[in-house]
């Protein structure tokens, strides 16, 4: 399927960004075969808003940057 290319370039890409720069990075990517599926794990189906990771995955960008910036 094409959105698992897509992926796992991007994943290769992220790690290689990392390992050449030491510097980690956060990806987090929905991986859907259907628009529900896209809907529900992005959070936006009526009574279902825990799917959505967006925001877990922003305080992580956050910690990390602040742990970058403790360690320097």
């Amino acid at each position: 399927m094409h959105f698992e290319y897509i992926c796992e370039a991007v994943s290769q890409g992220i790690m290689r960004l990392q390992l050449d720069t030491g510097v980690p990075v956060v990806f987090g990517v929905l991986t859907c075969l259907t628009s529900d599926q896209a809907l529900e794990r992005a959070g936006l189906l009526p009574g279902k808003p825990e799917g959505n990771h967006g925001p877990d995955w922003a305080r992580t960008a956050l910690t990390m940057a602040q742990m970058a910036a403790d360690n320097q």
